[in-house]
């Protein structure tokens, strides 16, 4: 597989480390039937997304958490 995994909180070799245990994941599905090659393919494709920050969306989640539930003081 070629380099899929860039993490600037980590040093190269740990992940290098993170790599070939991801690659080891995979062959190891692959190989009880869990993955097929196509499965693959279409991971390797897919276009990631960016999720959201929790800063970002942390006070769409405050409005409903933490109001009060109605009829009880």
């Amino acid at each position: 597989m070629t380099e899929f995994l860039t993490i600037p909180s980590l040093g190269e070799d740990e992940a290098r480390r993170l790599e070939r245990e991801i690659e080891a994941r995979i062959a190891a599905r692959m190989k009880d039937g869990r993955l097929s090659e196509r499965e693959v393919r279409e991971i390797q494709e897919m276009k990631l997304r960016i999720l959201p920050d929790l800063q970002d969306v942390q006070s769409v989640y405050e409005n409903h958490l933490f109001r009060p539930k109605s009829g009880k003081p």
